[in-house]
């Protein structure tokens, strides 16, 4: 009966997981190049026993979080924005995290910040450092990743640096951060390296941003799932419950 007790935790641990997961799906259903998360449930199976004596606080570190996140590639919807750009195919594109740390972007509606920099619109600057001199105008992302702007003076458009792409050998490398941003689960992980269009990378939409890959009717269909699996679990610690009873009953 304590196995059944067991059983019944880990399996409505198992489905709160999976409802967070779909909640957190349906809120971003409209966010910019979102990456829907799922839950590995076979990841549960692999948990360890916490160590004796530990606290509540580590034994739920010591819990494998098992969520994946799906790579499935968005839509791609056209703004005519000329600073808007989606990735078609694999790739990522890398900011600089406020703490200083990598992070990975699918990309999005680009805006130069006070500095003059290229930034996405949740501040985060782009590695490759694309400065916009104070007074240029035209100022447009190419289907290369370059980046031209008409500077004073000058008759023709200028070059003032070119946007590269990255890309992973398994998406489990990445842990997301929120707001379609990525960073690296080992910190020591060397990305491969091209420019948009070559070799393995893929293309850049211009004037045109990732959806999230959320779909919501999918994801009504996974919340109603994961709500009658929990009512399931929680059936089997009851009636365990009560043959626990029944068994005190019978020794008196």
């Amino acid at each position: 009966m304590l196995d059944a007790f067991l059983v019944s935790a880990v399996g409505l641990q198992a489905q709160k997981d999976q409802l967070d997961t779909i909640a957190n799906n349906l809120a971003n259903t409209n966010t910019v190049a979102y990456k829907r998360r799922t839950v590995d449930f076979s990841g549960l199976l692999d948990r360890t026993a916490a160590p004796a004596g530990a606290s509540a606080q580590t034994a739920e570190a010591a819990r494998p979080s098992g969520i994946r996140v799906d790579m499935v590639q968005g839509e791609v919807r056209t703004t005519g924005r000329p600073l808007d750009i989606a990735i078609t195919g694999p790739g990522f594109i890398e900011v600089n995290l406020r703490d200083g740390r990598i992070g990975y972007s699918r990309g999005g509606s680009l805006q130069v910040n006070a500095d003059g920099l290229l930034s996405l619109p949740s501040g985060q600057v782009l590695k490759a450092d694309i400065r916009i001199p104070t007074g240029a105008t035209g100022v447009e992302v190419m289907p290369d990743g370059s980046v031209r702007a008409q500077l004073k003076g000058d008759a023709a458009p200028s070059v003032l640096g070119q946007i590269e792409l990255v890309n992973f050998t398994s998406s489990d490398a990445l842990v997301p951060l929120g707001a379609g941003l990525f960073e690296l689960r080992d910190a020591n992980t060397e990305p491969a390296r091209a420019w948009p269009g070559e070799e393995w990378a893929g293309e850049l939409s211009v004037g045109a941003v990732e959806a999230s890959n959320v779909r919501m009717v999918d994801e009504m269909v996974h919340l109603m799932l994961a709500q009658r699996v929990y009512e399931l679990n929680a059936k089997v610690a009851q009636a365990a419950d009560e043959m626990m009873g029944l068994t005190n009953s019978l020794r008196r």
